[in-house]
This record gives C-alpha cells, structure tokens and sequence, in this order.
C-alpha cells in the first residue's frame, strides 16, 4: 500500500465494505474482519496496513460488476464517512474497469 494513503480514511472505507458487502460469516464477533485488523494494529502497524490493502483489493475487485449509479450511491456514503471513494479505489488497487456492467445497468433500468 502506498504511503500516501491515509490509513484512517482507507480502514473507514473497509468497514463500510465489511458492513455493506461482507459475508455474514466473516462479520460473527470472533472471525470480524475490522475486529482482526484491529488486533494487528496493535502489535505491527506495517502488517496491518498490507492486510488492508489487501482486502480492500479484494472488495474492489469484487465491485466491477456494478453499474455507475451503483458505484455513485456507494461513493456518496463513503464521502459522507470520510473515507475514499469506491472510484478512488477502483483507480487505485486494480487495473481493469468493467464498462459492460453501465451497459447492463441501463438496459435494466429500460425494462
């Protein structure tokens, strides 16, 4: 993860993740994602930080199927957490954007 990043901003955006789009599984009290980082950050920062890029990577990647209203709801609540944006994060922690997905969301909306 670059140092530029804010970790602050960057663990806001993985816990509206965690919260919006993670398994139910994984957000139990004992296998809590944030709940895990947050153990790591007490013991060593730098692996905390590798751990949530890394799912950050993961939730982003998990993303490109959704249309642009999707992605601009989802960037709005981030805005209003002060966190990064899903768009911030799309440019950020992958290399390819899926266009066919604002095809889909218009025709969908058509129908």
């Amino acid at each position: 993860m670059s140092p530029d990043f804010d970790y602050t901003r960057l663990k806001r955006s993985f816990e509206y993740f965690v919260e919006h789009y993670g398994p139910a599984e994984v957000n139990a009290p004992s296998s809590h994602r944030v709940k895990l980082l947050e153990h790591d950050e007490l013991f060593r920062i730098s692996r905390a930080r590798r751990t949530l890029a890394e799912a950050i990577a993961e939730f982003v990647n998990g993303t490109q199927d959704f249309c642009h209203e999707r992605v601009s709801e989802i960037d709005r609540d981030l805005q209003k957490r002060d966190a990064y944006t899903l768009s911030f994060l799309r440019e950020h922690f992958t290399t390819q954007h899926n266009t066919i997905a604002d095809h889909d969301c218009q025709r969908q909306k058509r129908n």
